[in-house]
């Protein structure tokens, strides 16, 4: 997949992809107007984003209804020395009738996420100037 991106006004910047637009802004202390969330918000937002779709894809297929079902995502700092180091933790809230049977395999349908797999297969990366 191509993302281009743009410098918009302030410190706002537009990715555009497969027909989409993502606005970005930074926080009133890093000179933003903090209009449109950060970057890292939007990748933070990603995971549970993912997983919640397999979540539904999952009871979709099995005929269980998903009302009431929630997930949440906290990020942790546990060292402050390394503040790139995260720990993210994923809350679940099955709905009063959700089968128990199913309790373990919906969270590894969530596990089946491809923004983690990604992130847990450490991707490379590479920048370039091009002329």
């Amino acid at each position: 997949m191509r993302i281009e991106v743009n410098l918009l006004s302030g410190q706002q910047l537009k990715a555009t992809f497969a027909g989409h637009e993502i606005i970005s802004d930074q926080s009133i202390d890093a000179g933003g107007g903090a209009e449109h969330p950060e970057p890292f918000d939007y990748f933070l937002s990603s995971m549970p984003l993912c997983a919640a779709f397999y979540m539904r894809k999952f009871c979709q297929q099995r005929d269980i209804d998903t009302t009431g079902l929630t997930l949440s995502q906290e990020v942790i700092t546990p060292d402050e020395q390394n503040p790139y180091k995260k720990k993210i933790l994923m809350n679940v809230s099955l709905p009063n009738n959700f089968p128990k049977k199913y309790e373990k395999a919906i969270l590894a349908s969530a596990n089946t996420c491809t923004v983690k797999k990604v992130i847990q297969a450490m991707p490379e990366f590479e920048i370039q100037v091009v002329k």
